[in-house]
C-alpha cells in the first residue's frame, strides 16, 4: 500500500460536498459534525449514507440516538463548516438551531436538509458507516459548499448544451423575451429595490426624498441648484418643494446656498441603509463567490459604457 498521506492527497481529487450531521446524546444535548462522506444509497427505500471516524468523542451518540439529520451546507456556510470540524464540547456556541420531534438540532440555513433514523451500521477499517433511511427532506435555492484538495470551492453549474436562437427583441411586432439584457436590467433593479421602496412609503419618503438624503449623506453639505443638477440624472427630478417639504420633516437643514442632512435625517437613512444592507446579506447567499466577482465586474463596466455623459451621483 503507497503511503497514507498520499492516498489521502488523490482521495482529496474527488470533489465532495460538505455536510453538518446533528444528532442528541443520551443526556439530549445536541451533537455535531462536520463530514464530507455523505453519499445516496437508494432511492426506493430512500437510503443515505455518511461515516464517521471510530475515534471520534461524538461516536457513541451517533450509534445510540436512532438517528439524525444531515445539512448540505452552502457555499456561504464555510465557518460553520469549520465550527462542527473542530474538537471540543462547544460547537453550538452562538449557532441557532431548533429540534425536530426526535430532538435533533435543525439548523436555520442549508442547501438540503435529510431527516434520517439510523437504518444499518458497518465497520469500514477506521469507521463507522452509518445508513439513514431518510424520513423527510427539503431543499432550498443556494449553491452549495464544495471541498476539493484540502480547500474549500463553489460548484458551478454549467449551462444548459442547447439554449434558444430566437432574437431577443422582435422589432417587427414589438416584442421582446425573458432575455433582452436591458429588460432584464430593469426588472432586477425594480425588484431589488421594491422592499426599500415599501419602507420608504411607510415613512411617507418619496423617491426623490430617498435619493436627496442619500446625496447629502454621502457628499455632505450642497447647494441646492447643485442637489437638482444631480438628481435629475437618477430619473427621480426633485420639485420644486422637495427642500421644504424635508425640512417640514426634520431630514435636512440649512440654506437654498447650503443644504444639509439633519441628525434626524441621517438615523432615518441610517434605518434605511440599514434595511437595505440586511436584504442584499439574504440576496447574497444565492451566489457564488465567482458568480458576484462577474456580476460587480459587468456591472461596473456597463455604468461605464453608458454613462460617458451623465456626472458622478455621488
Amino acid at each position: 500500500m503507497s503511503d497514507p498521506h498520499a492516498f489521502r492527497n488523490a482521495l482529496g481529487q474527488f470533489a465532495t460536498g460538505v455536510t453538518v450531521v446533528t444528532t442528541v446524546d443520551k443526556e439530549r444535548n445536541p451533537v455535531g459534525v462536520t463530514a464530507s462522506s455523505f453519499n445516496s444509497v437508494s432511492l426506493d427505500p430512500p437510503l443515505i449514507l455518511w461515516s464517521l471516524a471510530k475515534t471520534a468523542q461524538s461516536m457513541p451518540a451517533y450509534q445510540n440516538s436512532g438517528g439524525f439529520n444531515v445539512h448540505v451546507l452552502a457555499s456561504h456556510q464555510s465557518s460553520l463548516s469549520n465550527q462542527f470540524a473542530k474538537s471540543g464540547d462547544d460547537k453550538f456556541d452562538g449557532v441557532e438551531w431548533t429540534p425536530c420531534e426526535n430532538g435533533f438540532p435543525i439548523l436555520p440555513e442549508y442547501a438540503a436538509l435529510f431527516r434520517c433514523k439510523t437504518h444499518f451500521q458497518y465497520e469500514g477499517g477506521d469507521h463507522i458507516i452509518f445508513v439513514g433511511e431518510v424520513i423527510d427532506h427539503r431543499t432550498y435555492d443556494f449553491p452549495v459548499l464544495v471541498f476539493q484538495g484540502g480547500r474549500y470551492a463553489d460548484a458551478k453549474i454549467k449551462p444548459a448544451p442547447t439554449q434558444s436562437t430566437a432574437p431577443a427583441i422582435d422589432m417587427q411586432n414589438g416584442q421582446f423575451t425573458d432575455d433582452f439584457l436591458l429588460y432584464l436590467i430593469s426588472r432586477a433593479h425594480f425588484q431589488s429595490s421594491y422592499p426599500t421602496r415599501k419602507a420608504c412609503n411607510k415613512l411617507g419618503m418619496s423617491e426623490p426624498e430617498y435619493f436627496c438624503l442619500s446625496l447629502l449623506a454621502m457628499s455632505g453639505g450642497l447647494p441646492a441648484n447643485d442637489i437638482v443638477s444631480r438628481l435629475e440624472h437618477t430619473g427621480h427630478h426633485p420639485d420644486a418643494e422637495i427642500f421644504a417639504r424635508l425640512q417640514r420633516k426634520g431630514w435636512i437643514e440649512g440654506t437654498d446656498d447650503n443644504i444639509e442632512i439633519s441628525q434626524k435625517g441621517r438615523e432615518t437613512f441610517i434605518g434605511l441603509l440599514a434595511h437595505s444592507k440586511a436584504l442584499e446579506e439574504q440576496l447574497l447567499k444565492h451566489f457564488t463567490d465567482e458568480e458576484l466577482i462577474g456580476a460587480q465586474a459587468f456591472l461596473q463596466k456597463l455604468i461605464k459604457i453608458t454613462g460617458s455623459d451623465i456626472p458622478e451621483l455621488w
